[in-house]
């Protein structure tokens, strides 16, 4: 497949937004792979510091009302939080996919008459592409991402 576009960057702890994208196809294809990856979904047992774990318990008690210490807090930094990025496609403003998995790497794939769940089979691509990145939460400054476009 020919890599059509391909993009990276960063985005800080706390953005909650849409990042668009918007590539205007030079010639008719059949067959598309948008690719979507990003780093640092969750936090690993080795960045839990007590600055962290204070911060995470003073923004649970604000927002929830609810008390988490020790072992419960802890537990929930690793298994509880994480970055949650979504992507979202549209060629010629029809929606064509959207794609929730909680993979840090994942694919939109389009062959015909197939295509990934939670796409829609396209059978041929021409005219604009846009490609939406939807970002619910992030957890760790400097998380990277990156999004490329194949096609044939």
């Amino acid at each position: 497949m020919k890599t059509l576009y391909s993009v990276e960057g960063i985005i800080n702890r706390d953005f909650v937004g849409q990042i668009a994208y918007t590539i205007s196809l030079g010639e008719t294809y059949h067959k598309l792979d948008i690719g979507f990856a990003f780093d640092q979904q969750r936090f690993t047992a080795e960045e839990i510091t007590p600055e962290l774990e204070k911060q995470v318990a003073d923004e649970v008690s604000e927002k929830y009302g609810k008390t988490l210490e020790g072992a419960e807090l802890r537990q929930a930094i690793l298994s509880d939080m994480k970055t949650e990025i979504h992507t979202l496609a549209m060629l010629d403003d029809t929606f064509i996919g959207c794609i929730h998995r909680q993979l840090t790497e994942r694919h939109m794939i389009y062959d015909g008459d197939y295509a990934t769940e939670g796409c829609i089979p396209t059978a041929s691509f021409e005219g604009v592409l846009k490609v939406v990145v939807l970002v619910f939460n992030v957890i760790k400054d400097g998380t990277h991402y990156r999004l490329w476009i194949q096609a044939e």
